[in-house]
């Protein structure tokens, strides 16, 4: 065993630092430890010593990044990707590579007639050990776009490599069509936006960045009846335009001789910067609604052409919001759940904040940032949170993370007792 095994859980500068010793994880929970520094329970010389438990390293995180919440940052920024649906049945990318390699896997019994995933690789030159989706699908149609668009023979049958590109679109596409946990199951989306959304009516709103394209953050809205602007219209159809972000829901009260706006609580904005699973571009005039199970859902599906992708529309008009508000130089925090740090153009715009943006804050939310084989961008950025106080690193998962999140006390408690009047007759 390795005695120096040391794992952060969370870093916030030199002095806010956390770590264990040949830590044991569960479903990205930690359930083990040998040691844990700092640690604060002191004993006297003559005294056995109190051994630190999993409990205490999660008592001594917690309260350090309810500490940094707490702080009452003017603009407040979400940016969720794939770690964030994990905990509610979503796949990660390694889940899509095994659904695939399944599929076009030919079975006699318990024996493998045919590896037909194998022929793909081989037909496209992938050699990489690394169960890599988004690369593999930049091979095919790097392979269709340079050399050929050529037949594989699967199981007895030819197929073009374009249609079987087509085939892992959709395999990607059913298999992010999450639906809404049940009432006896943790919906972290709802846990979490149902405290954020009490922040006070005059703060800017919350702005969330998704690069998923499941609609729990839409479903957990509705569940707290909270209003999304997304930037649709709202008329029917629902169809987009960059205008609609500018928009907000108020309340308007006054007499003849003043007026004034109330903006209304429990209004987020949404942003899908990769598009969603209720999108679809209209063939006659290009325009992007909101339609319920559209046969080809507008998303940008994960391979190297994503980055070419993002400068159309919808799209830039999302990316752009994201950079500007990376931008606003009056206390702006970014929280990151369950983000690899494997976009360039996502790296690039929370690079130039740390840059360029004195103000601006940076929270990761990951349980397996300091895990072997993480991105170099996060490792990056591990190495800068170790010595800067701007950036806070946690080892949490979503659904831990929404839970602990701390009720701050500039927000507005709206959970009002509930008044009945009976109309009793009396007795007497």
């Amino acid at each position: 065993m390795n005695e120096d095994n040391w794992k952060y859980i969370l870093v916030n500068g030199k002095y806010k630092t956390v770590e264990v010793k040949n830590p044991v994880y569960e479903r990205g929970r930690l359930v083990s430890i040998e040691d844990l520094r700092p640690f604060e329970k002191i004993t006297e010389p003559d005294i056995d010593p109190i051994l630190p438990t999993v409990e205490d390293a999660n008592d001594m995180k917690r309260r350090l990044y309810n500490s940094f919440f707490r702080k009452p940052f003017k603009n407040f920024l979400i940016l969720a990707a794939a770690g964030a649906s994990i905990d509610v049945k979503g796949p990660s990318m390694i889940n899509l590579w095994n659904i695939a390699e399944a599929k076009y896997k030919i079975f006699i019994g318990d024996e493998v007639k045919e590896d037909g995933f194998k022929i793909i690789l081989d037909a496209v030159k992938y050699t990489s050990d690394k169960k890599d989706i988004e690369a593999l699908l930049s091979q095919i149609e790097g392979t269709c776009k340079f050399t050929e668009d050529k037949k594989v023979t699967l199981d007895g049958q030819a197929k073009f490599l374009s249609d079987i590109k087509d085939e892992i679109f959709s395999i990607i596409k059913d298999n992010c069509s999450i639906p809404k946990p049940n009432a006896d199951e943790v919906f972290p989306h709802k846990i979490f936006l149902e405290k954020l959304l009490q922040r006070k009516q005059t703060s800017p709103r919350v702005k969330v960045f998704t690069l998923n394209y499941d609609l729990l953050f839409e479903y957990a809205a509705t569940e707290i009846n909270a209003i999304v602007i997304d930037g649709f219209s709202f008329t029917f159809p629902r169809t987009f335009s960059g205008r609609f972000f500018d928009y907000d829901i108020v309340q308007r009260e006054g007499s003849k001789l003043q007026e004034e706006d109330n903006f209304i609580q429990r209004v987020f904005h949404l942003h899908k910067l990769h598009g969603s699973l209720n999108w679809e571009k209209e063939a006659m005039n290009n325009h992007v609604i909101i339609r319920d199970s559209p046969e080809r859902p507008l998303m940008v599906y994960p391979r190297e052409a994503k980055y070419e992708d993002s400068y159309e529309q919808p799209f830039f008009e999302m990316m752009a919001r994201f950079q500007r508000n990376l931008r606003l130089n009056n206390d702006t925090v970014l929280v990151s759940i369950g983000y690899s740090f494997n976009d360039k153009h996502i790296n690039a715009a929370i690079e130039e904040a740390l840059n360029q943006n004195p103000s601006f804050r940076l929270a990761v939310i990951d349980p397996g940032f300091d895990n072997e084989g993480v991105s170099n961008s996060l490792s990056i950025i591990k190495r800068l949170a170790i010595e800067s106080e701007r950036i806070l690193m946690v080892s949490e998962t979503f659904s831990d993370f929404a839970s602990f999140f701390p009720e701050i006390k500039t927000y507005e408690n709206d959970n009002y007792e509930l008044i009945n009047l009976k109309n009793e007759q009396s007795k007497d």
